[in-house]
């Protein structure tokens, strides 16, 4: 299963984000059974975190309930096999915290990220699906 990266999700979420009418197609293809996509839990963790430090924990809520709703989509747990993978990526490739934590959750799945963030391209084995040019499938 492709794992959707969180940049996806925000995009979606701001109306105001250059690529927020892709995601807004790739969010009604879920809701319309057309794709099926994986999220990580450190997605979860990631946007509590700024919900958090911008005092938007309501807006949070109302979010993850929506994410909670979403049919076709399934949530990948964080383990100790992919925090170690994604120490490895920021060491060898310079990822952020939060992108080796989503390439080592690919990783894990099936080699398969659909992000707009080109930083994954660097990892060997990791497949980017650029929603701007190609949809998952």
């Amino acid at each position: 299963m492709v794992l959707m990266e969180n940049d996806v999700i925000f995009a979606y979420m701001n109306e105001n984000d250059e690529n927020h009418g892709v995601a807004k197609t790739i969010f009604r293809k879920l809701k319309e059974g057309e794709l099926k996509l994986d999220i990580s839990g450190i997605t979860l963790l990631e946007m509590e975190l700024i919900f958090k430090s911008q005092r938007m924990e309501d807006k949070l809520l109302e979010v993850m309930s929506a994410l909670l709703s979403l049919p076709n989509v399934s949530f990948t747990p964080l383990t100790p096999e992919i925090v170690i993978t994604s120490v490895g990526l920021r060491q060898e490739f310079g990822l952020s915290f939060f992108d080796s934590h989503y390439a080592a959750t690919a990783l894990y799945l099936d080699g398969k990220i659909l992000s707009f963030d080109g930083a994954y391209d660097r990892v060997p084995g990791l497949v980017r699906i650029d929603p701007r040019s190609a949809g998952p499938g």
